[in-house]
């Protein structure tokens, strides 16, 4: 006697198809999500290492200016510190005698594009423009996730 060996019904290949598009349409977002934080962490790490940086600097001449070959702003240089992040760009936006902030903006067409700067200061305050509306206000103070 011969066995007839069975392959897969169309209904059950649309199910297997549907289950696979349920998985993926709450997969991604959350897989989208959890990339956006690692690379916004990994700014705030490099805005932590630059302001270092700018305090080591001024501990030996006394002033935050003049650092960004040799003016005091613009996008940080290699003497104040190198960022590892690739999709926010890092800049030190006020230095002068007694006070600096560091931004991280991000790069258009990157993932974290809509995402909002994130500043830091010679204060130890840290900013994050959560409303993406180019400004810091109240709401935006703190880097919580």
């Amino acid at each position: 006697m011969r066995m007839r060996t069975r392959g897969f019904t169309l209904i059950e290949l649309l199910v297997a198809l549907a289950i696979l598009a349920i998985i993926s349409a709450i997969a991604v977002p959350i897989y989208t999500e959890y990339s956006v934080r690692t690379q916004r962490t990994n700014a705030e790490k490099d805005l932590m290492l630059c302001a270092q940086s700018m305090e080591r600097l001024a501990s030996q001449t006394f002033t935050y200016a003049g650092h960004i070959n040799g003016g005091d702003t613009g996008v940080v240089t290699a003497n104040v510190c190198v960022p590892t992040t690739t999709v926010y760009s890092i800049a030190v936006t006020v230095a002068n005698a007694n006070t600096f902030t560091i931004r991280a903006t991000p790069i258009a067409g990157t993932i974290v594009a809509s995402n909002g700067m994130l500043e830091t200061d010679a204060s130890g305050a840290q900013r994050w423009d959560r409303d993406h509306n180019g400004t810091f206000d109240a709401a935006d103070m703190g880097w919580a996730h």
